[in-house]
This record gives C-alpha cells, structure tokens and sequence, in this order.
C-alpha cells in the first residue's frame, strides 16, 4: 500500500566515466541509521495488483543507464524511452516488470515487483526498467529500497551463476539546471555487477570535474558483499551539504560533502532528483554474461522515502 503525506521531486541521466575524485571535507559518518526524526512521506510496497502509474513511468527500448538528456516522454503510452548507452544489450520491456507473491516468505508482505531478464538464446535480452520522474521527484531526506540481487536461471529452470546482471537502484535529476550528464549529477545507491565485482554491491556519485570541465568523477560512497541471496536495504542519506550510503540500517563508511566555494559542478545535488530500478545484462559494467543463462529475476520488496 501507498503512504502520502507529502511529494516531493527526482529526475535522470547516467553514464559512466573514468576519473576518479576525492571528498572534500568528511564529517563524522553515521554508524547506525537513525530515522527517529525522520517521517515518512512516499513508499510504494508492491501491494497493489499492478505497478502503480500515478508513481512510476515505465521505461521502454533499447535505451540504458544515462539516456536523461535524451529521453521522450509519452503520457499516451505512459513511457519513457531513449538512445542506448554503456554497451548493455537488454530491450527494455514492460512485460517484463511485473507485481505478484514474492518467490519467499521474507518479504514484508508477500508481495514485490519483480524485474525479469530473459533470453531465448542467450544472446538477445529483454528487461525492465522503471522510474518516478516528474511523478515522485525528492530532494533531501532518505531514500531506501529492500532488494534482493538477481536470480539466475538456466533453460531448465536451475539455477546458475549470475554473472552478466546489472541491477540498480539510482537517482538522477529531474530538469537536469546545470546541464547534460554528469554536470547535473547521478546518485547511485546500489550497483551490482558479479562479472566485474565480483560479490561486491556499491554506492556511487558522478558529477563534474568543474565547472569548465565536465569530465565524469565518481567518488565512491563505499561497498559491501552480498553473496547470500536474501534481501537487503540499500539506501542514501541526503541532506543540503553531505551525502551518505547505508547498507542494512549501517553506514558504508564514506561521506561526500560539498565542497562549498559556489561550485555545483562538484555538488550538483541541490536539485530535484526521481529514482529508477532497472536491470540490464551485460555492458561496460555488467560485463561477460553466462552463456548458459536464459532468465534473471531481480526482486524489489519496497521503496521508501523520508523527510
């Protein structure tokens, strides 16, 4: 079931890049998450008998991580859609987003959506993606989603290694005010990607060099491994001046700050941004896919945002 007591805004744009940054000033980090002075004010738990349209845009196409600034939006088809980017292979699908009774009994209340990958030869892929652009956009506050990594099958139905899945949970901005990819920032609060990670799921930034220099920097907010295939939380804590990462309620350890002095390009995250869920196969990233491979199940149980 839904909660509103209030809405807020979130937008898109991603790719990856090749320079890494620094933080600038680190404050003390957060060991344990404390929502006591928080309050919800959107989530979504899957409850419904389908994915609710008033809050997510289906995304469909061939388009991938990073298509913001050249997105087309449909309110007749209630889509989105775009170039690719990233080398990811997937065609991303409706059909292949679905709400029903989770695969186990952990989830919250029997039910998620769920993100599923599939291929009849192992070589062409369909997927999902979804996001709440101009429909749920936040700013500030804590944005959480309880995840479970992808499920891999073989053309038996067994299951088998995963390697090839490239699920996350990120955010870009909405209007994109200080330009296109990366100048306007990316939040990434979950990436998994087994083929080049390993067991590995991590948190990223991406944002300018400067302001005349828009080469991609990517600090990292920290990482975790994830090898046990429950679900977890992943989420970003997001105040006006530090941005932070949480895996299970704990801190991932690494603070961003902003670094003041004017310079947006290096804290473009005081805009609106809006949160995507996808899952795609292979790519820069994703890397080689298991040739065995013929379906990949990603489990969302919720997503929550707090003010």
């Amino acid at each position: 079931m839904k909660k509103y007591k209030s809405l807020l805004l979130v937008t898109s744009a991603a790719l990856l890049g090749v320079v890494m940054s620094s933080c600038c000033f680190i404050p003390p980090k957060e060991e344990k998450l404390d929502l006591s002075k928080m309050t919800l004010v959107w989530e979504d738990d899957f409850s419904d008998e389908k994915l609710n349209e008033e809050d997510w845009w289906y995304f469909e196409g061939v388009a991938s991580k990073g298509d913001n600034a050249d997105t087309i939006v449909s309110e007749a088809l209630n889509t989105i859609t775009g170039p690719i980017h990233n080398n990811e292979i997937q065609n991303y699908k409706k059909s292949c987003v679905t709400v029903g009774d989770a695969t186990d009994s952990d989830s919250v209340n029997g039910r998620t959506l769920k993100i599923t990958a599939k291929s009849t030869n192992g070589i062409n892929w369909d997927s999902g993606k979804i996001q709440t652009s101009n429909k749920v956009d936040m700013k500030y506050g804590y944005i959480e989603a309880r995840l479970k990594m992808p499920v891999a099958y073989d053309k038996n139905g067994n299951e088998i290694a995963n390697n090839g899945v490239w699920p996350a949970f990120w955010m870009m901005p909405t209007n994109s005010e200080y330009g296109i990819w990366p100048r306007s920032g990316e939040i990434d609060i979950m990436e998994y990607s087994p083929s080049t990670s390993g067991d590995k799921a991590y948190a990223t930034l991406h944002h300018a060099l400067s302001q005349t220099n828009a080469t991609d920097v990517y600090p990292s907010l920290g990482s975790t491994i994830i090898n046990d295939g429950e679900y977890h939380t992943y989420g970003v804590m997001w105040t006006s001046g530090t941005l932070e990462a949480f895996y299970d309620g704990e801190s991932l350890g690494t603070v961003y700050a902003n670094p003041g002095y004017d310079n947006w390009a290096q804290w473009p995250y005081d805009q609106e941004f809006y949160v995507i869920i996808n899952l795609a196969m292979g790519g820069n990233l994703g890397g080689s896919i298991n040739k065995d491979m013929r379906k990949a199940v990603y489990e969302i149980d919720y997503v929550r945002y707090y003010k």
